[in-house]
C-alpha cells in the first residue's frame, strides 16, 4: 500500500511537467512559423523585386510607345538620353549577346578546371592538402571581383594585346570571361567536391574490386554518379557569370553593338545598366529601358538558380544526403 502511494508523482510535479510540456510546444510551433514566416519573406521579396522591374520596365513601352519589337531586335544599346522614341536607339540583344559569350567564355575555362581540382582534393589529395585547397578556394571567393579586374587589367589584356589583338586593345569578351572564370571556379570547386563525397564508398570499393585506377574509379564511377551535383555547380558557376558587374564594366571593352564573337569589344546586360544609369534623366527612355533589361536579367540568373536548386535537391535524395 505505501508502496504503490510513493509511486504516485506529486500534484505540483504533474503540474509542472504539463506546463514544462506546454511551454515547449509553444516554443516550438513559435519557431515554426518564424521559420515558416521568413521563408515567405524571401518569396515575396523575389516577387517584388520582379514586379518593380517589370512595372518600370513596361513603361517603355506602354507610356512612352517605344516599338516591342525595335526593343528585342535592334543592333545596339545606345543609352542616349532622349524623350523621343523615334530618336530612341536601344535593344536588348547585343547585351544579351554579349552576356551569352562572356558565360560561355567563363564556363569554358572554370569546368576544366574547378572539375579537375574538384576530383583532386575529393579522391586523391592528402586531407591535410584537401584542406589548404578547400580554404585557398573559400578565401579566393571572398576577394573583392574588382581586385579580379585589376588584375586582369595588368596581367591579362596587355598579353591579349601583344599576342592576339582582340578587342578594343586587348579589352573582349573573351579577356572578360577568363577572368570571370576565377570567380566562378571556387564555387564550382566547392560543390562539385561535396556532389561527389556524397557517392557511397561501396560504388568506389566496387570500381577498385573491378582493377581500376584512381584516374578510371573518377572519371568512370565517381563522376557519372555525381553528374547531378556537377551540373548544378556548372549551372550556379553560370548564374555567377552571369549577373557579374565590374569585371565586365572593365575588361569587356563596352562596344555597344551586337558582337558576333567573344573576341570583340562588347557591353553586356550588367555593364549596359551600369553604364547607362548614372547618366539617364527621369524623363529619357534609357530608364525603362534599362529596368526592361534589368528584368530580363533577374530572370535569367533566377531560372539558372532554380534548376540548379533542382538537380542538387535530386542529388541529395538519390544518396540520402
Amino acid at each position: 500500500m505505501a508502496t504503490s502511494q510513493q509511486a504516485i508523482p506529486p500534484i505540483g510535479m504533474l503540474g509542472r511537467s504539463v506546463m514544462t510540456r506546454r511551454r515547449g510546444a509553444l516554443l516550438e510551433l513559435g519557431a515554426e512559423w518564424f521559420i515558416r514566416s521568413t521563408g515567405l519573406l524571401t518569396i515575396v521579396l523575389l516577387v517584388g523585386i520582379l514586379i518593380l522591374l517589370a512595372r518600370q520596365g513596361l513603361r517603355l513601352f506602354i507610356e512612352l510607345d517605344y516599338p516591342v519589337g525595335r526593343f528585342f531586335t535592334y543592333g545596339n544599346a545606345i543609352t542616349d538620353n532622349t524623350t523621343d522614341p523615334k530618336e530612341f536607339k536601344f535593344g536588348v540583344m547585343p547585351p544579351l549577346v554579349a552576356t551569352f559569350w562572356i558565360t560561355l567564355m567563363t564556363l569554358v575555362f572554370a569546368i576544366p578546371l574547378g572539375l579537375m581540382t574538384a576530383a583532386f582534393i575529393s579522391e586523391i589529395a592528402h586531407p591535410r592538402v584537401r584542406l589548404l585547397i578547400k580554404s585557398a578556394a573559400e578565401l579566393l571567393a571572398g576577394v573583392p571581383t574588382i581586385i579580379f579586374a585589376f588584375v586582369g587589367l595588368a596581367l591579362v589584356v596587355p598579353r591579349v594585346n601583344d599576342y592576339f589583338g582582340w578587342g578594343a586593345g586587348g579589352l573582349s569578351g573573351l579577356t572578360a570571361g577568363f577572368v570571370v572564370s576565377f570567380v566562378a571556379v571556387p564555387l564550382i570547386i566547392s560543390i562539385s567536391d561535396d556532389a561527389m563525397q556524397a557517392v557511397p564508398v561501396d560504388y568506389k570499393e566496387n570500381a577498385y574490386a573491378l582493377g581500376c585506377n584512381k584516374l578510371q574509379a573518377i572519371w568512370c564511377v565517381i563522376m557519372p554518379a555525381a553528374i547531378s551535383g556537377i551540373a548544378a555547380a556548372v549551372m550556379l558557376g553560370m548564374a555567377r557569370a552571369i549577373g557579374e558587374t565590374m569585371i565586365v564594366v572593365i575588361l569587356a571593352g563596352g562596344n555597344s553593338s551586337l558582337p558576333h564573337d567573344p573576341t570583340e569589344s562588347m557591353r553586356p546586360m550588367t555593364a549596359t545598366i551600369a553604364a547607362g544609369f548614372g547618366n539617364a534623366s527621369e524623363q529619357s527612355l534609357v530608364r525603362p529601358a534599362l529596368y526592361m533589361t534589368g528584368a530580363i536579367l533577374f530572370l535569367l540568373t533566377f531560372a539558372t538558380t532554380l534548376i540548379a536548386d533542382t538537380i542538387l535537391e535530386r542529388q541529395r535524395k538519390r544518396f540520402g544526403r
